[in-house]
């Protein structure tokens, strides 16, 4: 998340509206996360994160994420290894969207500075937490670029549930078959459904929502803020070796593979956008991982 999105959506996290954001006079059951609890959750998450990414152990990947962000994090360590310690990251300048969820599983939204190897970017992350059993892990991780919408929140500061308003749906439709009837395309959907890509000749492919859930809060003017993944499935044909994307190559050669006429290849969206409360949505920001290639 850049800087000045986290400046349109830090207002009121921790109470009452401030920033323009709309409140709901009668709020109702528990927050996800208390405010005592909340840094300590950050802090032991970062401390399992930076633990995993420098052991390359898959098992230990797993334990620190979920949902749409499970699968890139497998193929990443499945295909890299262990990472260096400055690849080690620290969270400064949190800012949490917590609604109320009395029951599980919980989920909140986070904004905050990510630093790593001398360099800082603004993040958006979303956490969850299955059962009572189980550590909270993160389900969205973003960085994110330009405005945001401000959210609505309750009398006593929280963060409100919303509907995706069928955001992750319209999103997979456009990119699948060109459908614009409920989305208004980035320039990044529109650049993803090019029918070449590094001399290799892409099926537009199948798009579906998921795995698991979007996650959404209500925005000041009553639409969302979602928090969505989406699955890629295509196949590229016609290209040589060389000019397969990087990520696909090493995937392939990893396993011990190499391509034929035709390489079948899945990928994870991870993806922030805003729905109206009637008309078309936007998206926000996302990103492109490979999860299997073959």
């Amino acid at each position: 998340m850049a800087l000045v999105g986290a400046t349109a959506l830090t207002g009121a996290c921790s109470g009452g509206g401030a920033d323009g954001g709309t409140t709901e006079a009668t709020p109702t059951g528990s927050p996800a996360v208390g405010a005592n609890e909340s840094l300590k959750v950050l802090r032991d998450w970062t401390d399992r994160h930076n633990k995993a990414i420098t052991s390359g152990d898959e098992k230990l990947w797993r334990g620190t994420v979920t949902g749409a962000l499970a699968a890139p994090v497998t193929a990443r360590v499945h295909t890299y290894g262990r990472l260096p310690e400055s690849a080690t990251i620290s969270l400064a300048n949190p800012v949490l969207y917590v609604p109320r969820r009395p029951s599980y599983p919980k989920w909140f939204g986070v904004a905050a500075l990510e630093r790593s190897d001398g360099k800082d970017q603004q993040v958006l992350g979303v956490f969850v937490k299955t059962t009572a059993k189980d550590d909270w892990r993160a389900a969205h991780w973003l960085t994110f670029q330009g405005d945001a919408p401000d959210l609505a929140y309750d009398s006593e500061g929280y963060a409100i549930p919303a509907p995706d308003r069928g955001l992750p749906a319209a999103h997979a439709a456009y990119l699948g078959k060109g459908d614009t009837g409920g989305l208004i395309p980035d320039a990044f959907s529109a650049d993803a459904r090019k029918a070449e890509q590094g001399g290799w000749t892409v099926t537009p492919g199948r798009f579906a929502p998921g795995p698991g859930p979007s996650y959404a809060l209500r925005t000041s003017d009553g639409g969302s803020l979602v928090w969505y993944g989406l699955t890629q499935d295509a196949s590229l044909t016609g290209g040589t070796e060389d000019a397969l994307p990087a990520e696909v190559r090493d995937l392939l050669a990893k396993d011990g593979r190499k391509p034929g006429g035709t390489v079948r290849a899945s990928w994870e969206w991870l993806a922030i956008g805003y729905a109206p409360p009637s008309g078309k949505g936007r998206v926000l920001g996302e990103s492109v991982s490979l999860t299997a290639a073959r």
